[in-house]
């Protein structure tokens, strides 16, 4: 919590670099988009409202928690383990739209899974991927089982993670995820997004503390996958 709050206030103090960030609409599409994230999809710049930003005209239900994994049990919270929570965010998502089905549920997890902590399990996090993948394909609500599925490898660890207890050698971790994020959508048949390579993207000046995007790397995140959302 300390270190989200620092991360508010730092990025309050850099409010001008956020009023010059970038929020033109790229479509006046109106898409129904169901997002699921950690930390990252938690402020008010983050990268679901760049998506509302990008698309005027779309609906976005956004369910996010900071600290959430995949598939790990993070800090003995059972509810930041996506998949212990999946059957009930999935509820929540299908009784927000009603009959509307969503067009595309976009994924933005993976940062967490890298901390220190979990570093001899992280072949566990590809197979944890899938498997929420499936759970959210085979759910028993037609509102979300027709929508198209985006995966985003999550961005980078900033240099400023270098050496601290929690996140020292997660750069290298993050990384790899990049290579087996892309396997696994290829094989659940989901859309990819390298957040890993984001154009533009820059860790260094876009992220205070190395791992929480501000408002313009955010907004750089979600440009590719808009992108795809448009074709």
């Amino acid at each position: 919590m300390a270190t989200k709050l620092k991360f508010v206030i730092i990025l309050f103090l850099s409010m001008p670099v956020i009023i010059k960030a970038q929020t033109n609409a790229m479509s006046e599409k109106k898409l129904n988009i169901f997002t699921l994230g950690d930390s990252n999809g938690t402020f008010a710049w983050s990268w679901p409202k760049q998506i509302e930003l990008a698309l005027p005209n779309a609906t976005v239900f956004n369910i996010r928690k900071s600290g959430r994994t995949i598939g790990f049990l993070n800090n003995g919270d059972s509810s930041l383990n996506s998949l212990s929570v999946i059957d009930q965010n999935l509820k929540k998502a299908a009784e927000h739209t009603g009959d509307r089905p969503y067009d595309f549920i976009v994924m933005e997890l993976g940062t967490n899974d890298c901390k220190k902590v979990f570093a001899d399990r992280q072949a566990e996090v590809p197979a944890n991927l899938e498997k929420l993948i499936n759970k959210i394909k085979t759910c028993g609500y037609p509102a979300i089982t027709k929508a198209k599925i985006i995966i985003i490898a999550p961005p980078p660890y900033g240099s400023k993670t270098n050496g601290t207890e929690k996140y020292d050698g997660g750069a290298k971790r993050v990384e790899a995820f990049s290579t087996a994020f892309a396997q696994v959508a290829k094989k659940t048949g989901c859309l990819f997004v390298n957040g890993f390579k984001t154009p533009g993207m820059d860790m260094e000046t876009m992220s205070p503390d190395g791992l929480h995007m501000d408002v313009v790397g955010s907004r750089k995140l979600i440009e590719p996958v808009v992108a795809l959302m448009i074709k």
